[in-house]
Order: C-alpha cells, then structure tokens, then sequence
C-alpha cells in the first residue's frame, strides 16, 4: 500500500521531500503537473518490497499493490512488467530496466491527496485513494 520511507516526492513549489516528512495541508506535484493537497498521510510496516529501475536511472522502491501509471493504464507494482512503459513527471515515459523483490522490514508510508497521482521518485504513482479503489 505504500512507498519506502526515504522515497522523494515531487513538491508543488519544485522541491522534493522524503515521504516521512510530508504533513497534512503540504501541497505535492500531480502526474500532470498541478498543485495537490495533502489531505492524510498513512504508515506502516512491511517485509517484502518490490524495486523498479527504468531505464533514464529513476528507481522507486515500493510494495507489491502500488499503483504505477503506465502507458496503456494503471498497475500494481506486481502487475508491472519489462515491457511496460513507466510515465514519469511531464507526461514522459520510459522503459524498465529491472524488477525485483527485496527484503525491506522498515516503514512505509502513503498520501492522500486531492487528486489521484503523484510524482516520488520521478515516476507517476497512485495515492492511498486510488489505491483502495482498484
């Protein structure tokens, strides 16, 4: 359900911020560029994760049910294969270089925000919402 904790996301004012940090009211960057509100942030715990490196060197550590914006339309981490293509901030795309699943044990955490997509690690990724939604 959630992303790595020292995964950076893309801030409203251009700045990226690890995860952990984000509080309610911060405003982070949408897939498509505009301004979002957080509205609730969420953490956990989790054990196994999944790692996807494309192939411009964007790498986002993640669990196995987050959502990823591909080309054709949105997957879970899992669903997620090398001939996918990975949407990443400004609407491009890119290839993946690798997957794979690692041992994690850490925190992890996740956003609500206003809208549906956010941009951590430069990459195109759903939210607590549309997560639950799929």
């Amino acid at each position: 359900m959630c992303l790595e904790e020292n995964t950076r996301i893309f801030m409203a004012d251009g700045s990226q911020k690890p995860i952990r940090e984000i509080r309610i009211g911060e405003e982070v960057m949408s897939d498509s560029g505009k301004t979002q509100r957080v509205m609730n942030v969420w953490q956990g715990r989790e054990e196994h994760m999944m790692c996807i490196e494309l192939k411009n060197g964007s790498k986002i550590t993640l669990t196995k049910n987050h959502p990823v914006k591909t080309v054709s339309e949105v997957k879970k981490a899992d669903e997620i294969n090398e001939d996918d293509e990975i949407l990443v901030a400004y609407g491009e795309k890119y290839k993946i270089a690798s997957i794979s699943c690692i041992e994690y044990n850490g925190r992890v955490y996740n956003l609500d925000i206003s809208g549906n997509f956010m941009i951590a690690e430069g990459i195109a990724v759903g939210d607590f919402g549309i997560q639950n939604r799929r």
